[in-house]
């Protein structure tokens, strides 16, 4: 009998100590969340026309976690349609419309490969500190499409 009572201490021992940490672990992560979300990152954004002229918007300021459609929205009228499964498929920047054959594409500017096209759509891609990035409204019935 009291080596029960003694097992059924220890048990409630454990199961509140665990409790508590499990409570405490999740106030900490909660509060590093608070804190990622207010970090601001800053990303280099540039935006090129089919006659070659570029835009850059250097040093954009977005909060991390940030995507690319968001980043672009902070420096451009943009117009979209989202296609469930897939993501934002731009339709427009700075007014210009697609039309075929030319459509906004998106690039990424990489140490190990230069200028490589964007992977997802532009709601899909989170954008990281001191990134280079491009939207380019180019003839896409080239292929493989010229970079940048």
């Amino acid at each position: 009998m009291r080596k029960t009572y003694i097992a059924v201490v220890i048990l409630m021992i454990w199961a509140i100590s665990s409790s508590m940490f499990a409570i405490y672990s999740y106030h900490q992560l909660k509060e590093l969340k608070e804190a990622l979300s207010e970090e601001i990152i800053e990303v280099n954004l540039g935006v090129k026309f089919w006659n070659g002229t570029i835009r850059w918007f250097n040093g954009t300021k977005v909060q991390a976690g940030s995507t690319l459609l968001d980043l672009t929205m902070e420096v451009a009228e943009v117009n979209y349609t989202i296609y469930p499964g897939m993501g934002a498929f731009v339709e427009s920047i700075f007014g210009l419309k697609n039309e075929h054959p030319f459509y906004w594409m998106w690039w990424m500017w990489t140490d190990w490969g230069g200028w490589q096209e964007g992977p997802v759509a532009a709601d899909k891609y989170v954008v990281s500190d001191k990134e280079v990035l491009l939207w380019y409204y180019e003839d896409t019935s080239i292929s493989p499409l010229p970079k940048p």
